[in-house]
């Protein structure tokens, strides 16, 4: 063994503690002047004091037990340093005693007790989820009076919703919540179609050039726009986007959004003359008082030789969201008889409120363009004419809403209303231009261009905006069925109502000051059009179809 040297207050210590022990008071008076067997009976006592904390410990404990044994000589009466329980013996009895295993200490981790407000529940939830509403008919199956069972303590408010064993927790992962839903429904809307005054004509040719083009003629056709002709009536597209989480077990507190569009719908119309027949542009002189036009296409000889083309172009584009807090007020369950059904089936129902914010944004624009050249006698030259109407609205409000659904079996009925009261921001933009390419002079040709159209002149051009109290109220009828306990098809219907708008046909002027024409001729103390507000009302409406997912 090696030769250990214990310093000698370790030394002291050992001493005094095998002093004060029985056994080591008479080995102390028998062997006193004894060093070399002194320092023996001390290595001994280290060799035997040694804790064991690993899971072989007994093992370990056995080695060092027989290590001590071999180092001690058979009739050795030293002490050994063991547990306070176990009391030191002479000879072959101290060996006999000598434990063979020391207690090992446990690393044992608790189970950390729940957090503050976390209800767990032992038994898991199984087949017979609320969402599978169980056999169509009959009272004796899982139905909607389960609810209680699937989430103790909630009663009927688990109306087909589909739940888990605890409430949200907000925690720093990124995690989807426990319980949820998002739906996708695709749109099969009607929308409020987009009048227009008329913008193009058309008169055979031979017409007076008094009368070719003019409203109110009997020879006169109208192409494109006039009462009657509205855009953007038929059938549209669109797409709406549900998502949201609950807070709590029993669904009584949610937050969710939607997102609405309907589809950019375009429209256009486009016509080319070299004068048979004749295409022009109507409106009202006010220097002369009479309806007139512009000719685009018309040949009376050698005079006018005017070749031309005309185009139109319009769009509609419709979005809106919102962000809301949704509350359970009431809910009820039971079985009842139904009015198609002869047999009493289980029912369940769940009323909510809901408050939060809405915007809604409808962009909409009419574009008229000319493209014209003349090659006659008099005024031999180019004339390019663009005319630009556009509107936005938006709106920003509180929206108020009410929800009902009725589930029975693997169907459910759902209705919502909505009201949103608020501001829309009306914005008009109209803006024109005339670009003239002068070829009669054919060694000096010039090229002039003017910040005014034909419709769109100085008196009425600019960005036009103005602030309007808005209502916008929606209803939704909603059909489900329940595929799987997360998945439901629905079908429904959708209808919007919007009050004060602005639209581009209400600011499409009819009645034009030809002085304004360029190049304007100026010192006219009345110039017309002058712009003003002219506020309508929208609305859209159609089917739904798609799909909601619970998790």
């Amino acid at each position: 063994m090696p030769n250990f040297q214990i310093p000698r207050p370790l030394t002291a210590v050992l001493l005094t503690a095998l002093t004060l022990s029985p056994l080591g008071a008479q080995t102390a008076s028998s062997q006193r002047g004894d060093e070399a067997d002194q320092r023996e009976h001390v290595q001994a006592a280290r060799a035997g004091w040694t804790p064991t904390r690993t899971p072989g410990a007994a093992t370990h404990a056995a080695q060092r037990s027989s290590r001590t044994a071999a180092v001690q000589p058979k009739n050795s009466r030293h002490a050994q340093a063991v547990r306070p329980s176990q009391r030191s013996t002479r000879g072959s009895d101290a060996a006999a005693k000598q434990p063979t295993e020391v207690r090992q200490a446990g690393h044992y981790i608790p189970t950390p007790p729940p957090m503050d407000g976390e209800i767990i529940y032992e038994t898991a939830i199984v087949d017979g989820s609320c969402d599978a509403m169980g056999p169509a008919c009959g009272c004796d199956g899982i139905g909607c009076d389960s609810m209680g069972a699937c989430q103790p303590g909630c009663g009927c408010s688990l109306c087909g919703e589909l739940p888990s064993g605890r409430a949200w927790r907000p925690a720093l992962t990124l995690s989807l919540p426990q319980d949820g839903w998002v739906s996708f429904e695709g749109l099969g809307m009607w929308s409020d179609g987009m009048e227009l005054p008329a913008l193009v004509t058309q008169s055979p040719s031979g017409t007076d050039q008094a009368d070719a083009g003019v409203l109110n003629r009997s020879n006169t056709t109208t192409l494109f726009g006039g009462p009657g002709r509205a855009l953007f009536d038929d059938s549209r597209t669109g797409w709406r986007l549900r998502f949201g989480f609950w807070l709590d077990r029993c669904h009584t507190w949610g937050v969710g959004a939607d997102y609405l569009e309907l589809d950019r719908e375009s429209e256009s119309f486009s016509a080319t003359s070299t004068g048979d027949p004749i295409l022009a542009r109507p409106f009202f002189n006010t220097l002369t008082g009479r309806e007139d036009a512009e000719l685009v296409a018309l040949n009376n000889g050698a005079d006018i030789q005017l070749t031309g083309t005309v185009a139109v172009s319009a769009y509609s584009e419709l979005t809106g969201g919102s962000v809301y807090l949704r509350r359970m007020t009431c809910c009820d369950e039971g079985c009842r008889q139904w009015l198609f059904c002869g047999c009493a089936g289980h029912y369940c129902t769940r009323s909510e409120f809901r408050v939060g914010y809405r915007f809604m944004q409808l962009d909409e624009g009419v574009g008229i363009s000319e493209d014209l050249s003349n090659n006659g006698t008099f005024n031999i030259g180019d004339f390019d004419i663009m005319d630009q109407f556009d509107t936005e609205n938006q709106f920003n409000g509180i929206d108020l809403a009410w929800n009902h659904r009725i589930t029975r079996g693997y169907w459910t009925c759902e209705s919502l209303v909505r009201l949103a009261i608020g501001n829309t921001r009306q914005t008009v933009r109209i803006a024109g231009q005339t670009v003239i390419v002068d070829r009669n002079d054919p060694n000096n040709q010039t090229t002039e261009t003017y910040d005014a159209g034909l419709l769109a002149l100085a008196s009425n051009s600019g960005t036009h905006q103005q602030d309007e109290f808005s209502v916008l109220p929606e209803v939704n009828l909603t059909l489900g069925y329940q595929l799987t306990d997360h998945l439901k098809a629905t079908f429904g219907y959708t209808g919007i109502y919007w009050s004060n708008v602005v639209r581009p046909g209400e600011h499409i002027p009819t009645m034009i000051d030809t002085n304004q024409l360029p190049p304007a001729i100026t010192g006219n103390s009345d110039p017309r059009p002058q712009f003003a507000f002219d506020t309508t009302d929208y609305w859209a409406h159609g089917l739904t179809y798609g799909l909601e997912y619970r998790w």
